[in-house]
C-alpha cells in the first residue's frame, strides 16, 4: 500500500493537467471575445465570422495534393487499359492488377506477331505456338491470352475457323483442371478457366461454328466429362446440327466480293415471284451525257409487274421510294422500289369474301356447281399487290444517288410504254433520314406544257 505523502503527491500530479486544460480554455475564450468585439466595431456579425472561419476550413479540407505529370500519365494508361480490355466483366473481383498485366503482355505478343507475320491464319497459329513454348510448365496467364486472342480473331480472319478454336483450346493445360468428385463438379472447379471455355463456345455459336468430336476430346482432356463447359459443348452438339439445315434459303458464309453479284443475291432473296427477270445496267452506257456518274444498276421486274404497270391509270402518279437498307450477313446495301397506290376495289372484295367465309355456320353444306354464285368467287390477287401498295419494280444502285434512280426509270420506259405518260414522284430519304420529294421532270411534261 502507498503511504500518505505518496498519495498526496499522486493527487497533485493528477490535478495538474486539469488546471492546464482550464487555463487553455480561458485563454481561448478571451481571444474569441476580443475577436467578436473587433468584428462588431468593423461591422462584421458573429454569423459572418463563423462562416468565414468555416469557409477557410472547408477550403483547407478541399485542397488535394497535386499529381505530377508521370502520375497523371500512369492513371491515363490504367484507364485506357480498362477501357480496351478484352476480359469480360463476369466477376470484377477476379480481375486484378496482375491479370491486367498478363492481358497487356498477351496483346503485345499478338500485336508483335501481326506486325512481323501479318494477319492471317498461319500468323494466328504461330502466336498460339509461341505462347505455349514460352509457358510450357505452368501456362501462366492462359485465360488472359485466350480472351485477347478471341478478341483479335476477326482481325486475323479466323473467327469462323474451327481449326483456330481447336488450337486456342490447347492453351489450357491438360489433365490439371479435371474435377475429382461431385462437389468440385457442382462448385465449378477452376471457375475462371471454365467460364473462359464457355465464352469460347458462345463465340463459336454466334459465328456459326459447330464443334466436332475432336474438339470434344480436347475439351474433356482438360475439364473432364462432367464439367459445366462440357455440358455446354454437349448441348451445342445436340441443337446446332438441327438448326444448321433448317433454313430453306441458306446464305453462304463466304460471300462474293463483286458488288454486282452481291446486289443480285440480295434482290433474288427479296423477290418472291420466281418469274422475276434481273438486269445489270451501266449508267455510262445508258446516258449520252458525259457528266453522268459511272455506276451500276441492278433491276428486278417480273412479267406480272409489267402487266400491272400496263393496266395502271395514267392519271394517277407512281412513286419511287428509298433508299431502304437490306442486309446480307455483315454486308449492307440500299434498294429502291417503284410502287403504286393499292387497288382498293380488289382488296375490299377479298376482305369481304374472307369475312363471309368466317360467318359460315354449316361448313359441310353441299353447294352444287350450277347453284354457285359467280360473285362468291374470290378475286385473284398477285403477290405484288399488298395492302399498303402495289410493288412494280425493285433496283439497287452503286451510289444510291438521285441521278442513278432517274436513269433506272428512263430505262424502264423501254419495256413499259405506259410509264412514259405516267407522272412519277421521287420520295427519297437523305442521309439524316429526312424525306426529300422530287417532282417529275421528264420530257413528256415539257411536251404537254
Amino acid at each position: 500500500m502507498l503511504s500518505l505523502p505518496s498519495k498526496l503527491m499522486n493527487h497533485a500530479i493528477a490535478k495538474q493537467p486539469l488546471k492546464h486544460m482550464l487555463s487553455k480554455h480561458l485563454l481561448a475564450a478571451e481571444v474569441w471575445h476580443k475577436r467578436t468585439l473587433s468584428s462588431k466595431s468593423n461591422g462584421i456579425t458573429d454569423t459572418n465570422l463563423k462562416n468565414s472561419v468555416n469557409g477557410k476550413k472547408s477550403v483547407e479540407m478541399k485542397q488535394e495534393p497535386t499529381l505530377s505529370s508521370v502520375d497523371k500519365a500512369r492513371q491515363m494508361n490504367l484507364k485506357n487499359q480498362v477501357i480496351d480490355s478484352s476480359l469480360p466483366n463476369h466477376d470484377p473481383q477476379r480481375i486484378t492488377s496482375e491479370s491486367r498485366k498478363l492481358e497487356v503482355k498477351a496483346k503485345s505478343l499478338l500485336k508483335q506477331i501481326a506486325n512481323e507475320k501479318g494477319t492471317d491464319k498461319a500468323a494466328f497459329l504461330y502466336a498460339i505456338n509461341t505462347y505455349i513454348s514460352q509457358e510450357t510448365l505452368y501456362r501462366r496467364g492462359a485465360v488472359e491470352f485466350i480472351y485477347s486472342a478471341m478478341h483479335e480473331m476477326k482481325t486475323f480472319g479466323v473467327n469462323r475457323d474451327l481449326t483456330a478454336y481447336k488450337a486456342l483450346l490447347q492453351v489450357f493445360p491438360e489433365g490439371k483442371m479435371i474435377p475429382r468428385n461431385i462437389w468440385q463438379v457442382e462448385f465449378m472447379h477452376y471457375p475462371r478457366q471454365q467460364q473462359c471455355g464457355i465464352d469460347m463456345l458462345e463465340q463459336m455459336e454466334v459465328n456459326g461454328v459447330i464443334p466436332d468430336d475432336e474438339f470434344g476430346v480436347l475439351l474433356k482432356n482438360r475439364f473432364g466429362s462432367t464439367a459445366h463447359v462440357t455440358r455446354k459443348y454437349l448441348r451445342m452438339m445436340y441443337w446446332l446440327p438441327k438448326f444448321k439445315n433448317i433454313n430453306p434459303y441458306p446464305i453462304p458464309y463466304i460471300l462474293p466480293t463483286d458488288p454486282i453479284q452481291i446486289a443480285l443475291f440480295m434482290l433474288k432473296r427479296m423477290c418472291v415471284d420466281q418469274e422475276t427477270k434481273y438486269s445489270v445496267l451501266k449508267t455510262t452506257e445508258l446516258e449520252e451525257n458525259s457528266t453522268q456518274e459511272d455506276t451500276y444498276i441492278v433491276s428486278a421486274q417480273s412479267p406480272i409487274q409489267q402487266e400491272l404497270l400496263s393496266k395502271h391509270n395514267c392519271n394517277l402518279p407512281l412513286f419511287v421510294e428509298g433508299p431502304y437498307p437490306v442486309y446480307l450477313r455483315y454486308l449492307q446495301k440500299h434498294y429502291f422500289l417503284l410502287r403504286a397506290e393499292p387497288n382498293i376495289k380488289i382488296l375490299r372484295q377479298k376482305k369481304q369474301q374472307e369475312i363471309e367465309e368466317e360467318k359460315e355456320k354449316n361448313m359441310f353444306e353441299w353447294i352444287n356447281f350450277f347453284d354457285e354464285d359467280y360473285k362468291s368467287i374470290k378475286p385473284v390477287v398477285s403477290v405484288h399487290e399488298q395492302e399498303d401498295s402495289t410493288i412494280l419494280a425493285l433496283c439497287i444502285t452503286g451510289t444510291c444517288s438521285k441521278s442513278s434512280v432517274q436513269t433506272w426509270i428512263r430505262w424502264l420506259e423501254k419495256s413499259n410504254p405506259n410509264l412514259t405518260t405516267t407522272p412519277v414522284l421521287f420520295k427519297l430519304l437523305s442521309e439524316d433520314h429526312e424525306m426529300e420529294v422530287i417532282g417529275d421532270n421528264r420530257a413528256f411534261q415539257e411536251q404537254s406544257t
